[in-house]
């Protein structure tokens, strides 16, 4: 008899096994898909923080426009926002302005006068983040899961740097 029942322990042990290991794997993978929203959401929030309280840029001429990539306001908005996201790519940040907290136009600072940029209006900063599973569960049903967090706010700094020559946004 003994030999009958150590012969059941193992077909059960084996039935169950698989079902204990999805559920553990499941609940290392959700605890890493909270955990990757919240990064991408802090992300968001701290690019846009420090968009509002940065100063604007001036308006520029068309022979004096850089680059998005090379702007030194935008450079320091996706690095705020780069520092605390592993994984995060600098085409994943983007920045818009809206004339208000209604607005829903997105409009996009690469175009004389850079007109948006002025306190008052609000600034949003979108993170678009893609969640890459731990474990094999994690592969069959999370596979391709994209993260989009999005931070308003108001733009309350005025123009200093005439009068603060360090000031990264001139």
């Amino acid at each position: 008899m003994k030999r009958k029942s150590r012969g059941q322990a193992l077909v059960e042990f084996a039935l169950v096994f698989p079902l204990i290991m999805s559920f553990l794997f499941g609940t290392i993978e959700f605890g890493f898909l909270t955990y990757s929203w919240s990064q991408a959401n802090y992300a968001a929030r701290r690019g846009a923080e420090q968009a509002s309280s940065g100063p604007p840029i001036r308006a520029r001429t068309p022979e004096q426009y850089i680059t998005d990539n090379d702007d030194d306001c935008v450079k320091a908005i996706r690095g705020a926002a780069l520092r605390t996201t592993v994984g995060l790519q600098p085409g994943y940040v983007k920045i818009s302005y809206h004339l208000s907290a209604n607005d829903t136009t997105i409009r996009q600072d690469n175009a004389w006068p850079t007109i948006y940029r002025r306190a008052g209006f609000i600034i949003q900063v979108q993170i678009r983040y893609f969640y890459e599973p731990l474990t094999p569960v994690g592969d069959v049903f999370l596979d391709n899961v994209e993260i989009d967090a999005t931070s308003r706010r108001t733009i309350v700094r005025y123009d200093f740097s005439s009068i603060d020559p360090l000031s990264v946004c001139r």
